[in-house]
């Protein structure tokens, strides 16, 4: 299995792809069972763990997807080809890699960026035992975007609201509204959550048992839909000029923190990311964390898909024909079709993750 043939239609397909590669690849499988959700057929929900070479050595890379669950489908592919292409041999000694497949199984599963209760998991990551981050842009925002009609005219009128904003308040305090993570709308966009989900949960325990023993940690998160179609950004929220920052650069380069190709023009200071938490878990170690993301579409078309699920999952059962033209376009601007845009999902991919395992291994 290689090229094209690695990417699925499905979360199953994915994640048998997935486990038939870590065991050709001679990998140790841990899986983390979701006891309380099912995929669309029934299915069930898990975070997948693969750990490549020795599970004790004090340097352990993960690389991990999903946890936009539709994104999880590049990801996925992504971690399959590597492991098929014989990245086990590549690993240095003192090293171990752990894939975990699926941050956000249910996401994954049903095609949504979101969980099951609507939470955008890279805004999970929070004490729930405290006071949540006020986000009073978001509320100003949320009616104008949540309409009840997905048609042209009102698509047009939420992105009047957008602008107005954007206009008014600057980009920053716009990207800070719009991105940044809300936990005062249960139904709107970039949703935290009002307690920890359960692939929020999860994660914590595998990271805990794959790398708790681990002297120096790395993880990249693989998303989709920030960037240049063919491309794909990193993004470093490191402190500029800290020691993790500069283990970024020294690994990967300059675009490792500069966020080359970005198509936000003011990256917000979000709440909750999944890297955090990473962090959090492992205070033993010394940790370098990036988010890569593999571009798709623009980012006003961004806008459109992440706005258009929204609407999906209010109003789907209502108007079924129209929303099944609705779903094809969200799918695509977060999984691409086109063949190009695949191939280069795996070329680049192969690059970045043997330099992250040369870099934490060397």
């Amino acid at each position: 299995m290689s090229g094209r043939a690695i990417f699925a239609a499905s979360y199953s397909e994915a994640r048998s792809k997935f486990l038939a590669a870590a065991r050709a690849s001679g990998a140790q499988l841990a899986h983390y069972h979701h006891p309380g959700a099912q995929g669309p057929q029934g299915e069930a929900l898990y975070l997948d763990a693969a750990t490549l070479g020795d599970p004790g050595a004090p340097n352990v890379m993960v690389i991990g997807c999903g946890t936009h669950g539709i994104e999880g489908y590049a990801g996925s592919a992504a971690q399959s080809a590597w492991m098929l292409d014989g990245g086990a041999k590549r690993i240095p000694a003192g090293t171990a890699v752990v894939l975990l497949h699926a941050h956000n199984p249910w996401g994954f599963a049903h095609g949504q960026r979101v969980t099951e209760e609507n939470v955008d998991l890279n805004r999970n990551f929070v004490d729930h035992t405290k006071p949540y981050p006020a986000n009073p842009g978001y509320a100003e925002l949320h009616a104008g975007i949540t309409p009840e009609c997905w048609d042209e005219a009102s698509i047009s009128g939420v992105f009047s609201a957008l602008d107005a904003f954007r206009n008014s308040r600057g980009e920053q305090a716009f990207s800070d509204a719009y991105n940044g993570g809300q936990y005062s709308h249960p139904d709107g966009l970039f949703f935290g959550g009002e307690r920890a989900q359960w692939a929020n949960r999860a994660f914590r325990n595998a990271v805990r048992a794959h790398a708790g023993h681990a002297r120096r940690a790395g993880i990249i998160d693989l998303h989709t839909g920030i960037g240049a179609f063919l491309d794909h950004v990193f993004l470093c929220f490191h402190q500029p000029g800290s020691p993790a920052y500069e283990r970024a650069r020294a690994w990967w380069g300059e675009r490792a923190v500069n966020r080359q190709g970005s198509t936000h023009k003011a990256l917000a200071h979000y709440s909750g990311l999944l890297v955090d938490a990473f962090q959090a878990e492992l205070p033993q170690a010394e940790t370098t964390a990036v988010v890569i993301e593999f571009g798709t579409r623009t980012r006003v078309e961004m806008q459109r898909a992440t706005i258009s699920l929204s609407w999906l999952r209010r109003y789907e059962v209502h108007a079924p024909a129209r929303a099944r033209k609705v779903r094809a376009d969200y799918v695509e601007a977060f999984y691409p079709s086109e063949p190009q845009w695949r191939e280069a999902v795996l070329a680049q991919s192969r690059v970045f993750i043997d330099q992250a395992v040369a870099g934490i291994g060397s």
